[in-house]
């Protein structure tokens, strides 16, 4: 049985999703006063445990994704639409919609990187 390898941008971005995704959980489930300024939006306490439960799941399927599991990716990319839509009803802003169907393009476009002549998309079971 041959050993998987990813392409270390794969790598990389798995890792910045990790932290993103956990970033938002401790800020969704934790937010305070002080992260309300900085934030400078107040969001609803539904909307903060929907947006912190979305982040968790995140976390996971970063995980999966790590492991070779395929779900990771569908369910990323389940969140990301999810958030997506939510972002779009419920913010002002015009970028953070897309800035989340961004992140989705660049992970797949990274699972297609070849190393060893097989891409990470293959790769995953």
């Amino acid at each position: 049985m041959q050993k998987k390898q990813r392409h270390g941008c794969l790598t990389a971005w798995l890792i910045y999703l990790i932290i993103a995704y956990s970033f938002g959980t401790i800020l969704y489930f934790f937010k305070s006063d002080e992260m309300s300024k900085i934030a400078k939006y107040q969001i609803s306490e539904n909307m903060m445990l929907i947006h912190g439960s979305l982040a968790l799941l995140g976390i996971v399927f970063s995980i999966m994704l790590f492991k070779w599991v395929k779900l990771g990716f569908w369910g990323i990319f389940s969140i990301s639409m999810i958030l997506f839509v939510l972002q779009i009803l419920n913010s002002n802003r015009i970028m953070s919609p897309f800035f989340i169907v961004i992140c989705v393009i660049i992970l797949f476009g990274l699972l297609q990187l070849k190393k060893d002549n097989k891409s990470g998309w293959n790769n995953l079971e």
